[in-house]
């Protein structure tokens, strides 16, 4: 007879207790994908966070709350507008800052004019924060504030309440409190001295979630649905297998949809909250195993190149060449004689040095793994700009086996 996906699920939980209580030589948790059985299961070898192939090549075998996310359990992207005051004098004195704190004093009841408005000590900033799925009224959230005028600092300011909305336009979080900045401004009339962005900081805490969001685990088709944080099918199939053998025995039908996503479809009856977090949960400790990506990074800026343990590179041949150019400009002032009819004149003249070092062709072998490639680029002796320019020309050339992403 088959059990309920409550009873099941309450049945393996007390399981895992159990064994965590008084555990026996070599038993498991009943979350390990390997068990068929995830209420009564034998006791099976654990499987290895870290092990080595017969290639040498490493596989990983991280849990699923590692490498999932519930699909439409996303943050609500929040934005808002505005006023930080009590800044020692490294604020704005724009037209705009002074309306926006004469629009607060008449809201208080102060009849002013703008002419009695005085800059320098607050300034208009962006606000923006992320509202968190599931997020309960009167919690407390982190706000982003970002200067928009032409403020220098926001150190030792404290931001006035202020209203945070989502993309429908409603309010959601109102947020206010002194603002935390790790940078500084300090200079004189001829001098300045500036370290970490001091335009930007952080109220800690100062946003209260004011309007809740409906969110639910289940989509609009009653599933539980599951994001691959790094998508690929071999991904997908081993996330799949590993919740069909851990949820086996319950009505829970799993399957992989495509590269990206899981869906585990339940009946109408078990499609409750309290069953989403219990799966969730007993789910999540399952470990499967994951394919490295075979993806090179290259950052042109800092000549920064990340490559992945199953990028291959084809045997090849590499020409390297250096080549300097130096313009130099000399400037020299011809002085005439005390005595004579001259004139003082500047003459500038260029110089145009240029050097080229040539560098005999050398081999780069196949490299099947990070050491191997790195083993064989060392020998090469590149620098890092070159090391880039390599890259480039191996993908350009069919000789790098793997995706390329040029920053």
């Amino acid at each position: 007879m088959r059990l309920t996906l409550s009873k099941l699920l309450t049945t393996a939980i007390l399981a895992t207790a159990a064994h965590a209580q008084n555990p026996q030589p070599g038993a498991l948790a009943p979350a390990n994908p390997q068990q068929p059985n995830p209420v009564a299961g034998p006791t099976v070898t654990p499987i290895q966070p870290v092990v080595l192939n017969g290639l040498g090549e490493t596989v990983l075998s991280p849990r699923i709350r590692n490498i999932t996310q519930v699909h439409n359990s996303m943050p609500h992207k929040l934005v808002g507008i505005g006023i930080v005051a009590g800044l020692a004098k490294t604020g704005s004195s724009d037209r705009g800052t002074r309306q926006a704190i004469l629009n607060v004093a008449r809201q208080l009841g102060l009849n002013l004019t703008i002419a009695d408005v005085v800059g320098g000590t607050t300034t208009i900033v962006t606000l923006t924060c992320d509202l968190p799925p599931f997020a309960k009224e009167g919690q407390p959230l982190d706000v982003k504030c970002e200067v928009m005028t032409d403020a220098e600092s926001l150190r030792g300011g404290e931001l006035l309440r202020a209203e945070l909305r989502g993309v429908d336009g409603k309010t959601y979080v109102v947020a206010s409190g002194p603002v935390l900045v790790s940078g500084y401004v300090a200079g004189g009339a001829n001098a300045q001295i500036k370290k970490n962005p001091a335009a930007t900081g952080w109220v800690q805490n100062g946003g209260l979630v004011i309007r809740e969001e409906p969110s639910s685990f289940y989509s609009e088709s009653g599933a539980l649905e599951l994001r691959l944080l790094n998508p690929s099918p071999f991904n997908a199939a081993s996330v799949a297998d590993g919740i069909k053998t851990a949820l086996t025995g319950s009505p829970a039908k799993v399957s992989p949809v495509d590269s990206a996503l899981v869906r585990i479809e339940l009946p109408e009856a078990d499609r409750t909250s309290e069953n989403a977090i219990k799966i969730l949960n007993y789910i999540g400790d399952v470990r499967v195993p994951v394919v490295n990506p075979a993806k090179v990074t290259i950052d042109q800026t800092s000549g920064t190149v990340l490559a992945g343990e199953g990028v291959l590179i084809s045997p090849c041949v590499v020409g390297l060449s250096e080549l300097t150019i130096s313009i130099v400009e000399d400037e020299a002032v011809s002085q005439p004689n005390p005595l004579s009819q001259g004139e003082t004149a500047r003459l500038g003249a260029t110089r145009v040095e240029v050097s080229e070092q040539n560098k005999a062709l050398k081999k780069v072998g196949g490299g099947a793994t990070v050491a191997d490639l790195l083993q064989n680029l060392e020998k090469i002796g590149l620098t890092p700009a070159q090391l880039v320019s390599v890259f480039q020309a191996l993908d350009q050339g069919g000789f790098l086996h793997a995706r390329m992403e040029v920053r």
